[in-house]
C-alpha cells in the first residue's frame, strides 16, 4: 500500500509539472514578430531590456534544436547585439567574436537569404571600422536592395519600411564615413 501511495504521489506531481508547463509555455512568435523586436534593438541599440527582449524572442522562434541556417544566424546576431549594451570592452569583443562565426557559418550555409544578409549589413554598419567586420557590406546591400526590389518583405509593411529607411540611411551616411 506504501509504495502504491508513492508511486500515487510521483504519477500526481510528473502530472503537475507537466499541466504547468504546458500551461506556462508560450506560443510559437511568428517571423513577424521576431523582426519587430529586431527592429525595436535596432533603434534602441544600447537599450539591454530591448536588445534582451530581442534574444529571447529569437531564442522562442528558433527552439533549442532548430540546424536552420537563418535560426542559427538569426540567434548569432541577436547575441552580437547584446555587445553593444555591456560596459566592459573585453567583454564586448568577447560577445562578439563569439557569435561572429555562427552567423558567417549560416551565410555560408544559406548566402542568398535576404534576412541574413540583412542581420549581417545591420551589424557591420554599426560596429567600429577596427573590428575588422566590414568586408561584405557592398555585397550584403546588394542583396539587400535587390530583395526589397523583388517584394521580399511585402508580407511585413513594417519590416519593408525599416529595410527601405535604412538603405536611404546608408546611401546617406556612406560617403561620410
Amino acid at each position: 500500500m506504501l509504495r502504491f501511495m508513492a508511486a500515487t504521489s510521483v504519477l500526481l506531481a510528473l502530472s503537475k509539472a507537466v499541466a504547468c508547463n504546458v500551461a506556462t509555455a508560450q506560443k510559437p512568435l511568428s517571423l513577424n514578430e521576431v523582426r519587430s523586436a529586431y527592429r525595436a534593438a535596432c533603434v534602441a541599440p544600447d537599450n539591454s531590456e530591448v536588445v534582451t527582449s530581442f534574444i529571447h524572442s529569437s531564442e522562442q522562434w528558433v527552439g533549442t534544436d532548430s540546424n536552420d541556417a537563418f535560426a542559427k544566424g538569426l540567434l548569432a546576431a541577436a547575441r552580437m547585439m547584446r555587445a553593444e549594451t555591456l560596459i566592459n570592452p573585453f567583454e564586448k569583443l568577447r560577445i562578439f567574436n563569439a557569435q561572429r562565426k555562427p552567423l558567417e557559418a549560416a551565410i555560408t550555409a544559406a548566402p542568398n537569404n535576404p534576412e541574413l544578409r540583412l542581420l549581417r549589413l545591420s551589424i557591420q554598419w554599426s560596429i567600429p571600422f577596427f573590428l575588422d567586420y566590414s568586408d561584405n557590406m557592398d555585397e550584403d546591400l546588394d542583396h539587400v536592395t535587390a530583395a526589397l526590389e523583388g517584394g521580399y518583405w511585402t508580407d511585413d509593411a513594417e519590416q519593408e519600411d525599416f529595410v527601405l529607411t535604412f538603405l536611404q540611411h546608408i546611401n546617406y551616411d556612406a560617403p561620410q564615413r
